[in-house]
């Protein structure tokens, strides 16, 4: 049986990570076209912001919700550029 881990044990969320590699699917995306040999760039790294970003809400909501203002703005400016990419590979 395991014991149960305390807030301190699950962490704080650190989106700074997910606006790096949102960040950097952006450039590449805005660089290069969505749809040529640029996506082998620009895939593995949205995909990475995709799973990390998972990962930071279940930290957050395992910390109640428990963040600064500095992890908030992070998080938004993470979601954007997610919708940012995720916009320009459908071409809107």
């Amino acid at each position: 049986m395991s014991t149960p881990l305390t807030a301190e044990d699950k962490g704080k969320p650190a989106w700074s990570l997910m606006v790096l590699l949102t960040g950097a699917a952006c450039a590449v995306l805005g660089f290069g076209a969505a749809w040529s040999w640029w996506a082998l760039l620009w895939a593995p790294l949205l995909l990475l912001a995709v799973a990390f970003t998972i990962r930071e809400w279940r930290v957050m909501a395992g910390n109640h919700w428990r963040a600064g203002v500095l992890e908030w703005f992070l998080l938004a400016v993470a979601h954007l550029g997610m919708v940012a990419a995720v916009a320009l590979i459908v071409g809107v």
